[in-house]
């Protein structure tokens, strides 16, 4: 190998690369499970939505049946079959939408979750650039050292060829 350290940065810098690669690949999934769960989320507020509206209407309907009550006597024991329907019916959907708002809970700490592994997988990215800048920042210390060394070998390369070169006509004038 002509200079470790240039075969050294190739190898710092595949491996970078790979490392990129990976966590792109990572991320891609990730999203793709953020994407997922934001669309379940989605699809529960919009079920909670549809819930409330039709709790709101079981609740205006029964308000309706309450008035009904007073105006019909005759028809109080009917009534009081389908007020007890309806009833059971809320319970049923008051149970849904605390199910759902179950799930929502739980698809936000999976989020939040995910949300912190990713800021420190981002910390430890900022990490390693800023490892690279400095492993970078010593390479140009060692190239321009060896540069300025280089310089000065032939100068100094150069003097030798001179002072050769006057005691060559030195020799060849005695």
């Amino acid at each position: 190998m002509k200079n470790p350290l240039q075969s050294l940065l190739i190898v710092f810098a595949l491996c970078l690369c790979a490392l990129i690669a990976f966590q792109w690949h990572r991320e891609a999934a990730l999203r793709e499970q953020i994407q997922k769960i934001t669309n379940t989320g989605q699809e529960n507020l919009e079920n909670i939505r549809g819930l409330q509206s039709a709790r709101k209407s079981a609740d205006e309907e029964i308000k309706r049946l309450d008035g009904l009550k007073t105006e019909l006597a005759g028809t109080v024991k009917s009534n009081q079959t389908q007020i007890v329907t309806m009833m059971n019916a809320l319970e049923k959907r008051d149970l849904e939408v605390t199910n759902a708002l179950k799930q929502v809970e739980v698809y936000k700490t999976v989020h939040e979750k995910q949300q912190k592994d990713i800021l420190e997988q981002n910390k430890g990215v900022e990490k390693l650039k800023e490892v690279i800048q400095t492993l970078v920042a010593e390479r140009d210390k060692w190239v321009s050292n060896y540069t300025k060394l280089g310089k000065e070998y032939d100068d100094l390369a150069q003097k030798w060829n001179d002072a050769q070169a006057a005691a060559s006509a030195a020799a060849a004038k005695k």
